[in-house]
């Protein structure tokens, strides 16, 4: 089986149309959060601790 590989340039990737909704994203509160986290068990709410190991890798 072949599969079939394209290339972009740096410039064509940032033309990409995003697959993700900005306005959703934006609009969800920590209760639509919470309640999401509630209904699906696979879904798992981060401690204090485990949020600060995170690190900001690029500001807007």
């Amino acid at each position: 089986m072949t599969e079939k590989t394209t290339r972009l340039t740096i410039t064509q990737i940032r033309k990409l149309k995003s697959l993700s909704d900005a306005k959703k994203f934006e609009n969800t509160s920590e209760q639509d959060i919470a309640r999401q986290i509630a209904l699906d068990p696979d879904l798992y709410e981060l401690t204090d601790e485990e949020l600060a190991q995170f690190e900001l890798v690029r500001k807007k």
